[in-house]
């Protein structure tokens, strides 16, 4: 695990420098997605509080970005897809990642004691190229299956 926390850090820190990488491997295009996103929603002025939250009550359950913007709290899931993608990012969250997203936000919110009174779902959706990702933001979207 240290192991992996430390070749995405080395690999953020590359990218910060504006470095080419090659994306080898789903999840290294999965976390260079969620560090465009970072970044897009940075410049948007929101403030990112967590970023791959785990629920203590099971792992399984995942938050790619917690954010605020202004004072409203931003659970963000993180589509990164390459453009030949059948399906792109936002229409590729099924009924059951939509139920699973939607206790892992009731367990961050639980564990928060009501210090957050208005809170919402967003999906940034990166498009993958080979020079870098062009980032889509969806704001409010329904958690409903």
């Amino acid at each position: 695990m240290k192991t992996i926390r430390f070749r995405r850090s080395f690999l953020e820190f590359i990218w910060q420098l504006g470095m080419p990488v090659k994306l080898e491997s789903n999840q290294v295009k999965g976390w260079y997605g969620e560090w465009l996103a970072c970044r897009f929603l940075k410049k948007k002025s929101y403030q990112i509080l967590e970023k791959n939250w785990r629920s203590p009550y099971n792992q399984n359950r995942e938050i790619d970005l917690i954010a605020l913007d202004m004072e409203c709290l931003v659970f963000v899931e993180v589509r990164a897809r390459s453009l030949q993608a059948i399906n792109h990012g936002f229409y590729s969250i099924g009924s059951q990642k939509k139920k699973v997203l939607l206790v892992a936000c009731r367990d961050f919110l639980r564990r928060q004691h009501g210090k957050f009174i208005s809170y919402r779902f967003d999906v940034v959706e990166v498009d993958l190229c080979q020079t870098g990702g062009e980032v889509f933001h969806h704001e409010n979207v329904s958690l409903f299956p």
